[in-house]
This record gives C-alpha cells, structure tokens and sequence, in this order.
C-alpha cells in the first residue's frame, strides 16, 4: 500500500461528500411527500446546520471501504447520519439559546418540529427506502432507537448538576451517549451492510463510540480563547473538566468547582478557569489520556480491518482528532 493509494482514498471520500448534500436533499424531498411545510423546514434547517462540512461524519463509508474494497453502498447510512445530526445538532443549540431561527428565516417552533422529525421519522424512510433484508432492516432501525435514546441520556448528563466523585467516569458516559453513540450506529450499520459477523459489528460499534467521543474532545478544544469556549459559559462538563477535578489536590479541585459554576456568569471567573485547565498539571495528564484513547482506537482499527487504503483513511480520522484534543503540542508547549 502507497501513500497515493491512501491518498486517492481519502479524495474519494471528499468526492462522496460533495455528493451527499443533494442526496441528502432526494431523500428529504422523497421523505415529506405530501408534507410540504414539513420538507421546507427541514431544507432550512440543512442550510443552516455546517454539520456536513465534516469529513469524520463519512466514517461509515470508509468503514465499508475497508471490510469491502468500495464504500459506494455505505452512502444511505451518511444520508440517515446527516439529517440525524443535523437535527440533534440544532436542537442542542434552541435549547442552549444559541441558534438565531431568524437566519434560518423560521421560528423556533418550527426549527423544534424540523429537528425532531430529522432525529427519527426521516432517518426510518431512508432506511425503509435501502431495499435491506428484514433482519439488516431491522437491526438498522435498533441502532437507530438506541442511538437517539443513549443520545439523549448523553445530553441530559449535560445539564445534571454533579453530585458525587467519579467525574471521569461520568463524564466519559456522557460523551459515549451524546457523541459516541451516533458514530458507532454509523460504523454498525456499515459493518452490518457488509455482511460482517454479529461479534464484528459489536467490535465497530465500539470503535465508532470511541471514536465519537475522541471527536468530542476536538470539539471541546476547538475554542482558542475562553471568550469563545460555549462549554465554559454553558457550565457544560467536560472531559477536561473531570481529569482536573480527579487529579487536583482536594481543595483546588473545590476551587475550581467552584470557579466552573461561576463561570456562567462571571466572565473573569471563566478566565481563570481557562488558564487553570491549561496548565501543566492538569494539561500533560489530560493530553496522555488523550493519547491512549488514539492507541485504543488503533489496535482496535487494525483488528477488525485488513490493511487498505480506506483504513489508512480511518486512522487518519484517529490521528487528527487526538491531535486536535490534545493541549500542548509534542514538544509539551502550549498549542
């Protein structure tokens, strides 16, 4: 395998990607037959949702890639993956009060029922619409009722006020809720489309929610100034959150608690909470649990895939996003 095998690979992801918008918008319009106000909303809501932008939100193609030589049948499950996404992403945003439904040209009711109705009743057509087995059907339709619900438990450990130790442990179960969940429905249903064994879909599904909770840390470090970081102004734990609270003498950690839940209010207070997360007693640990998430997620890549210029692609998903988590670059200096 040549590096310019890896590299046509991830271009024809990029082409694939390209692709999905109108594929995306066929399934809507095929969808909402007969539901005009329905089909305009959702289009809207498209518009505005940058979600598609992300070539990690392909990973069920490159997984298909890699079990079978093409990713091509593996496009369905991104269409069902983007319009979940889009409507979870928006939903999280009305309820965070961070989405203008006036550049969406609708009001908040209607960006609420376009967004529920892209969270189940439009993903279950695109399935309807695959032409699937009625037992690939059926598994298809679990992993999406489990992901919507694990998503939605994710969400709510968001706003669940901590109450004991473990925030780690907490912490972690959010994210695989809120973010692994819908990537290891994508990686399932394309193991599942491959023909894979029920041990081997389980061995992607895991995968997938590992990795989903990898892109949620690159999320959460995405923000460069504590002006920016929604999470600190939300009161949203994190994982970075978590490691520092397990890992700081007792009474910083109270400290910092206590500077965290000021910080919704306090524009200082969400400074120095920002500059205490970053450093290095608390930076250099987070970034090791960072990377040993990477070396999970890679032996696992190299157990349930051969070599191949798709599983090239996967790993390269893997590498960018701890290396976009992570606080400090390799040389241990502050990113």
């Amino acid at each position: 395998m040549t590096h310019s095998d890896a590299h046509e690979a991830y271009e024809l992801l990029l082409e694939q990607q390209r692709r999905l918008g109108p594929v995306v918008r066929s399934a809507v319009s095929a969808a909402c037959a007969g539901a005009p106000a329905l089909e305009r909303s959702v289009l809207a809501l498209l518009e505005v949702d940058t979600s598609s932008a992300s070539p990690f939100r392909l990973l069920a193609m490159s997984v298909h890639g890699a079990l079978t030589g093409d990713p091509e049948p593996a496009l369905p499950v991104c269409v069902l993956s983007r319009l979940w996404w889009a409507g979870a992403e928006v939903l999280d945003d009305v309820m965070d009060g961070q989405f203008d439904p006036r550049a969406a040209g609708m009001s908040t009711a209607a960006v609420t029922v376009a967004s529920t109705a892209c969270l189940a009743p439009l993903p279950q057509e695109v399935i309807a619409g695959m032409g699937l087995s009625s037992s690939v059907g059926a598994s298809f339709a679990r992993e999406l009722n489990r992901t919507t619900i694990e998503a939605a438990d994710g969400q709510l450990a968001d706003v669940t006020q901590d109450t004991a130790s473990d925030f780690w442990k907490r912490t972690m179960t959010g994210y695989v809720g809120k973010t692994g969940a819908p990537y290891g429905r994508d990686a399932a249903m394309a193991a599942l489309l491959a023909g894979r064994t029920e041990e081997e879909v389980r061995g992607w599904r895991a995968f997938g929610r590992l990795f989903g909770v990898l892109r949620q840390t690159a999320n959460d470090r995405a923000p460069l100034t504590a002006e920016l970081d929604t999470d600190l102004a939300n009161g949203t734990p994190t994982l970075l959150r978590a490691y520092a609270l397990e890992t700081l003498p007792p009474a910083e950690a109270e400290a910092l608690g206590r500077a965290h839940s000021d910080a919704m209010r306090d524009a200082r207070a969400r400074s120095a909470v920002w500059e205490r997360l970053r450093r290095p007693d608390v930076a250099v640990g987070y970034d090791r649990r960072i990377a040993g998430l990477r070396h999970r997620l890679s032996v696992l890549l190299h157990q349930l895939a051969p070599p191949s210029p798709h599983r090239d692609v996967i790993q390269w998903m893997v590498n960018v996003s701890a290396e976009s988590s992570q606080l400090r670059n390799q040389d241990g200096v502050a990113a």
